[in-house]
């Protein structure tokens, strides 16, 4: 919104605003395991729209399987309160119990216990939706697969208000066990788990969860994309996967040989950047890793500059928004979760931008000073734009990582304006930089708490 003076300013102009919505779905999958050492009062539910509570399981004669499931009602209710969703997840690997699938789902009356079972659970215990995690349907599964969808979606629809139903899906259909003309059809919404590239399966290191890549790499999330986009999946309801975890290798190097590897939680990974690691970024993946300094292991992860990228991605593509396994990953024992702050800076922040189209184009771009600054609520940014084309506008701490993005797109020159709030910015100095079209600007900002 413009301020009294440039709104005099713009007396002899044609001014035109508008106010883009960046929010996206974001689906945290919550780990009934998790309630001690994440519990619901430390959620961030500012940076979520949905919560997977997971996993139970069906059995093979389709009653409900809640060995190893805590129930939580106080996640539901909060979450609720906070205007966050909660689905039952149901599925994950699990070679004893996944197979159960295929048992329920090949018998008529099996299929119809379990939907009646899944729908019941729902509507007792407060749960939106579910979120199938049948890991993974194969070719044989196909036709009775998509049969118990249409009877899912066809009960949850008569549910007021309906119940979501989604699916967490792999990388690429590789055992081609989707009928995607049902799927496509009857899901809210399908989160591609675009992670899990490489790890102890894999004879050499490589990226968990790499953005792009070529045909030298076991995949990539631009990769899966086009995949699901070619078996007719919107975008709108395409949900990319983002990793609170890394791989760590017995390796040298990245894509070196690999003698074993293991997964870490990023709230393990972040201290041994204090530790003697050194941080590598790779320009082709957008992700980082790390090397310990007797070169014996490597770790591939995501930290809020891959994140921030990826965030970028999904806005790009238009895409319905992202996945993430697992919430609680990222708890610092400072309080901090800087990853999911990334993915809610990045999609779930709405940014009022205000375009104003004038008879003379400012002379050149420019990026002015934020106002108020210092400040501990909101702030608004101001820059002028000279010339068409794409720019972006981002928010970095000073080491250069990047924090969030507030604008990625193509401008018209004009004068534009961004307001945001301190909510997910801890005390300290900032940068925003402003670049595109060969012009780089940069200021400070400081938030006060």
């Amino acid at each position: 919104m413009f301020d009294k003076s440039l709104k005099i300013l713009t007396l002899g102009f044609v001014l035109t605003s508008a106010s883009i919505a960046q929010s996206k779905l974001i689906v945290g999958y919550y780990p009934s395991w998790s309630k001690s050492s994440y519990p619901h009062t430390v959620v961030l539910y500012r940076h979520l729209t949905h919560i997977a509570h997971a996993f139970i399981f069906p059995t093979a004669d389709g009653n409900l399987d809640l060995i190893e499931f805590t129930h939580y009602p106080e996640l539901i209710q909060s979450a609720h309160q906070n205007g966050v969703k909660v689905v039952i997840s149901v599925g994950g690997w699990d070679p004893a119990r996944t197979p159960r699938f295929r048992q329920m789902v090949a018998d008529s009356n099996a299929r119809k216990r379990f939907v009646a079972a899944l729908k019941d659970l729902c509507t007792t215990y407060g749960y939106n939706g579910a979120d199938i995690d049948w890991e993974y349907p194969e070719a044989q599964d196909k036709v009775s697969g998509a049969q118990l969808f249409r009877e899912l979606h066809e009960a949850f629809s008569k549910i007021v208000p309906a119940l979501s139903l989604s699916i967490a899906a792999p990388s690429s259909d590789w055992q081609d066990g989707y009928d995607w003309a049902v799927m496509n059809q009857v899901l809210d919404w399908m989160g591609v788990m675009t992670y899990d590239f490489y790890g102890s399966w894999t004879s050499k290191a490589g990226p968990n969860s790499p953005l792009f890549g070529d045909n030298s790499l076991e995949g990539y999330v631009h990769k899966s994309v086009l995949y699901y986009q070619a078996k007719g999946v919107p975008p709108s309801k395409l949900l990319i996967g983002t990793p609170f975890y890394g791989w760590q290798f017995n390796a040298s190097a990245m894509y070196g040989a690999s003698s074993g590897a293991s997964q870490l939680p990023y709230n393990s990974i972040a201290p041994l950047l204090q530790q003697g690691w050194t941080r590598t970024w790779d320009t082709t993946t957008k992700v980082p890793h790390i090397i310990n300094a007797d070169r014996t292991r490597v770790i591939s992860y995501d930290d809020t500059v891959s994140i921030s990228d990826k965030t970028s991605y999904v806005k790009a593509q238009q895409l319905g928004g992202t996945i993430i396994w697992a919430l609680g990953q990222d708890y610092l024992l400072n309080g901090q979760q800087p990853l999911l702050n990334a993915v809610g800076n990045g999609l779930r922040t709405t940014t009022g931008i205000a375009h104003a189209i004038v008879a003379t184009i400012p002379r050149s771009c420019e990026l002015l000073q934020n106002f108020p600054n210092p400040f501990n609520a909101q702030t608004r940014i101001r820059y002028h734009i000279a010339r068409a084309g794409r720019y972006v506008l981002r928010i970095s701490d000073v080491l250069g990582r990047g924090v969030t993005t507030l604008a990625d797109h193509e401008h018209q020159p004009g004068s534009y304006e961004v307001t945001i709030s301190s909510d997910a910015l801890s005390s300290g100095v900032y940068l925003y930089r402003l670049s595109g079209e060969g012009t780089m600007l940069t200021r400070t900002m400081v938030v006060l708490r």
